[in-house]
């Protein structure tokens, strides 16, 4: 049997606009920017406040701050699924208020152990809140319109730590103990302005994408560990991983190649800074629009892929130059490949990851495959730094080629979760 084909007429008329997000998308985008304002803050201020005001030793601090988010890692599954087993929308408020109080007593913080314990509550509630938020968003809309939603939440998230990162920059320059105080209370705050405006979200409790208007879909029950004995969906997450060793490459990897590799001059450590940033915040939605299922999520992995080898490449030559202007603009190619591929590789899983959940459990499953950035974020910077400061440009092709080989291997993965019997309601 043929596929029929288009009356001319069909054929010249315009295609039908997509439909927009609707208003839904404007209080949870605002919560995720002002949550990430106060993380940029943050990020920016906390070594310097903690090691310098209240005068942790800096050993103690990093292995308090590496034991909390090994903590947050392990109970990431048994938190998402509480997002799953309750109201979405209240868990996730309840976590960022939980957030909140965890950086007021950062305020009071005078020893290791008391530190220990805020870092510990704020880890477990800030990977619970995007477990939880990732639920939210699930059963809030439709299942096309996920990913796009997503891709808005990466882009005011990347602008939000911008912002929150200039301010920290003030207050660093101010450097008083007071200055450091009012910077984290300001934190505080926008955790709790955020679950504010998490209130403004309907609730979703009986409400889950392709189901009608008061709908009659009910908390998940059952075991909080049921991701891991889907193997396909293992199979994806750990893939993931590998791919999501980008982020970390920028944060420590890359300033230290330029130092120490490069002639480029030190301002360009900042830029591609933010040139990644100003092009993930400008076009990392319009890159989701064209990923709606996924197969096609899988065909725009594949160029994300052969984008981050490109990037990686690039990266391997900027070694080579003897003129600062030339290693400089070797890197701003470098990092503007490599942004392409990494918006690629984040609106493609995005996709993947949540049409492959199985029978509603958004918040057990996101909350594993978040897993893979905590990873990633605590293997990267010491494995990419022996990596590339060891072995020069052969390391950044032998990290191309691992982004590249992750990236075919996907499909691979995809195909042992689409065998599974059990029931993926979005698996598109």
């Amino acid at each position: 049997m043929t596929e029929q084909s288009t009356p001319p007429a069909a054929a010249d008329r315009p295609a039908a606009p997509r439909p927009g997000l609707g208003p839904l998308v404007r209080p949870i985008a605002v919560s995720h920017f002002v949550t990430h304002l106060g993380d940029g803050l943050f990020y920016v201020c906390a070594a310097l406040y903690f090691t310098r005001v209240v005068g942790l030793d800096a050993v103690a601090y990093g292995a308090a701050l590496t034991a909390s988010w090994l903590l947050a890692m392990v109970l990431s599954v048994p938190v998402g699924h509480l997002a799953d087993r309750f109201e979405s929308r209240n868990v996730a408020t309840t976590l960022l208020a939980v957030a909140g109080l965890s950086v007021c007593l950062y305020l009071v913080t005078s020893n290791v152990p008391l530190f220990f314990v805020g870092a510990c509550l704020l880890a477990v509630s800030t990977q619970g809140t995007q477990s939880a938020r990732s639920a939210l968003v699930s059963r809030s809309f439709p299942a096309e319109q996920v990913t796009r939603v997503r891709a808005v939440l990466i882009s005011t998230a990347n602008a939000g730590l911008a912002v929150g990162a200039m301010l920290g920059a003030l207050v660093i320059a101010v450097d008083t103990g007071t200055a450091y105080r009012v910077a984290f209370a300001l934190d505080a705050a926008t955790f709790f302005l955020a679950a504010v405006l998490l209130l403004k979200v309907p609730a979703t409790l009986r409400t889950a994408p392709g189901s009608p208007a008061g709908g009659t879909a009910t908390a998940v029950k059952g075991s909080p560990l049921q991701v891991f004995r889907d193997r396909g969906y293992v199979a994806v997450g750990v893939v993931n991983l590998l791919l999501t060793l980008h982020v970390p490459l920028i944060d420590v990897a890359l300033p230290l190649w330029i130092v120490r590799e490069t002639q480029a001059p030190d301002w360009s450590i900042a830029a591609v800074f933010v040139i990644n940033t100003a092009l993930v915040v400008v076009l990392q939605y319009r890159v989701s629009q064209t990923v709606t299922s996924i197969d096609a999520g899988l065909r725009s992995l594949r160029t994300g892929g052969l984008l981050l080898f490109a990037g990686m490449a690039l990266y391997s030559l900027s070694g080579l130059p003897s003129s600062p202007w030339g290693a400089a603009g070797l890197l701003v190619l470098a990092v503007s490949v490599l942004t392409f591929g990494e918006m690629r590789q984040s609106s493609s899983m995005n996709e993947i990851s949540f049409r492959l959940v199985p029978d509603g459990r958004y918040g057990e499953y996101q909350g594993f495959f978040g897993m893979g950035s905590t990873i990633a974020e605590a293997i990267g910077p010491l494995a990419l730094t022996w990596l590339l400061l060891s072995h020069g440009s052969w390391g950044w092709l032998v990290l191309g080629a691992l982004f590249l080989v992750a990236a075919l291997a996907m499909p691979y993965c995809v195909a042992l979760a689409r065998r599974s019997p059990l029931t993926r309601e979005n698996a598109l």
